[in-house]
């Protein structure tokens, strides 16, 4: 173990104990409210409304809180662990995937590229102790990291995004949750079609790619862009659009070239490749930031529900 991983434990551990305080402290607010609540509405007599629902509120803080405790745990686990003599292992010079990164269908090809593994915890806490040299983590829609201070955002970029589809769709603005809503339903009609004809474009870009010896970031930026392009000629070809979907301040955002490559659009996965700073000069995590820049670089793929109306 080299002489900087002590410190570097201690310092997740630091960031570990001010996340559990923040926790306490949200739990304790959620608790003083519906009581407070009820005071005001004359002593537990409150019915419906903003009465007959204040009970769940502090189970549901109590379960989030009971579930990032967990985390923190399997966390801390692995931090010690990999603190270890298993540290020789895995380098300071490895990027790890974080959570929902490692089973993506996008992750699955980023996997693949040289000097990457699925985490064994928390991806960025990893990066904080040392025992890896970067993470590649989700910051968008939802951040699935516990990370520490310290570690520096190399870069950050959309993965895939998701979306409807319809006629006259460009028309109309949908809640994030309508379009999941959509998505989880089986698919059937023109969505499985859209889904056959973009798996098959990018199978045959994956093949292409192969043939002609292309390295594993070409291979995924030519597969991402193909599935781009037959989910745009199949809209085209159907005379469907995609909806605009509302962001959390309330604009209507479509599912632009611009708005998905920026993140704009509120249904974009994005991931951000992280590091500590001494780790982000050296030459692998250099070359994992150019390989991924290549790789997702270009036109965005959107999954798409067919609603037909």
């Amino acid at each position: 173990m080299s002489d900087e991983q002590p410190g570097d434990v201690r310092d997740t551990l630091s960031g570990l104990e001010r996340r559990l305080r923040e926790i306490e402290g949200e739990l304790r607010s959620g608790a003083a409210e519906p009581e407070s609540k009820s005071a005001a509405a004359g002593g537990g007599s409150a019915k419906g409304g903003a009465g007959g629902g204040d009970h769940p509120r502090p189970s549901g803080l109590l379960i989030a809180a009971l579930g990032a405790a967990a985390l923190l745990i399997i966390v801390l686990v692995a931090v010690l662990t990999s603190s270890g003599g298993e540290a020789q292992n895995t380098g300071p010079s490895q990027i790890v995937l974080g959570a929902g990164v490692a089973g993506s269908g996008a992750g699955a090809g980023i996997a693949k590229l040289s000097g990457t593994r699925a985490a064994r915890g928390d991806a960025s806490a990893e990066a904080c102790a040392g025992s890896a040299g970067a993470a590649l983590v989700i910051v968008q829609p939802a951040p699935k990291t516990v990370g520490c201070d310290g570690l520096e955002s190399l870069l950050t970029m959309t993965v895939s995004a998701s979306g409807v589809a319809q006629r006259g769709g460009s028309r109309r603005c949908l809640r994030a949750g309508q379009v999941a809503a959509q998505l989880r339903r089986p698919a059937r009609g023109l969505t499985r079609q859209r889904a056959a004809r973009v798996l098959k474009a990018r199978r045959a870009a994956a093949a292409k790619a192969k043939a002609s010896g292309a390295t594993g970031a070409a291979s995924i930026n030519a597969q991402r862009r193909a599935a781009a392009v037959a989910g745009g000629n199949f809209d085209s070809a159907n005379r469907l659009s995609l909806t605009k979907v509302r962001s959390a301040g309330g604009k209507c955002v479509a599912p632009t070239a611009a708005a998905l490559r920026s993140g704009s659009y509120p249904l974009s996965v994005r991931v951000a490749l992280l590091a500590r700073p001494e780790s982000a000069s050296t030459a692998n995590v250099s070359e994992a930031e150019a390989t991924l820049r290549k790789a997702l670089s270009g036109a965005v793929p959107v999954e798409a529900a067919v609603v037909s109306r």
